[in-house]
């Protein structure tokens, strides 16, 4: 319940300034990298997590206000499965485990618009669906509220002059995840992807 007022107040500010946009671009990007996730838990003497290859995609707007230009709004998703294993946990000696995240959030942000050159910060409110399987036990899955920031910047490669498609860029982003996480681990899990992407401007 709490969880829908807040996105409830959120689009109650965001949708009217929206609307009231004089301008805007449509873009749509895919990203593949590393992502390296942590995780803590008081009952263990340590967790790790190896890094793990992450990959998804991020649709988003940039508006032109009246008030301000270059402003981004951005739906943003990644995947990742990893390998861990914790120490001294749940009264074993050792527990090997795979960890699945989905993390989808929306995300305000602004981009520094250059002739090829655009870097870009944004950050943002989400939900991460989380399963944890342990080797040798059941699974356990739970979706939590979650929260990321980041930035990175893109290099035009080829301005198209078409009408459709204007342009297309790469480039590298870094991303921190911070996962309210409530029954697999009683601290946190939180991480840091840094990915290649590639961007079409419509």
């Amino acid at each position: 319940m709490r969880r829908l007022v807040l996105i409830s107040i959120c689009l109650t500010f965001i949708l009217p300034a929206i609307a009231g946009a004089k301008d805007f671009r449509s873009n749509t990007a895919a990203e593949g990298g590393y992502i390296w996730l942590f995780m803590y838990d008081k009952r263990a003497a340590r967790i790790e997590v190896d890094p793990a290859l992450t990959y998804g995609g991020t649709l988003f707007q940039i508006f032109h206000f009246s008030w301000a230009r270059n402003m981004v709004g951005e739906v943003h998703y990644l995947y990742t499965k990893a390998r861990g294993e914790g120490f001294e946990w749940t009264g074993d000696d050792s527990t090997v485990f795979d960890i699945t995240v989905h993390h989808m959030s929306f995300n305000p942000g602004y981009v520094f618009e250059g002739r090829r050159l655009h870097p870009y910060i944004s950050g943002g409110f989400g939900a991460a669906y989380v399963i944890f399987q342990p080797l040798e036990d059941k699974e356990k899955s739970e979706w939590d509220l979650d929260m990321n920031l980041g930035g990175g910047v893109d290099y035009t490669i080829w301005e198209t002059g078409m009408a459709a498609l204007d342009r297309v860029d790469v480039g590298i982003r870094a991303r921190y995840l911070y996962i309210f996480n409530r029954n697999i681990v009683d601290t946190a899990i939180n991480g840091l992807a840094v990915t290649l992407r590639l961007n079409l401007r419509w």
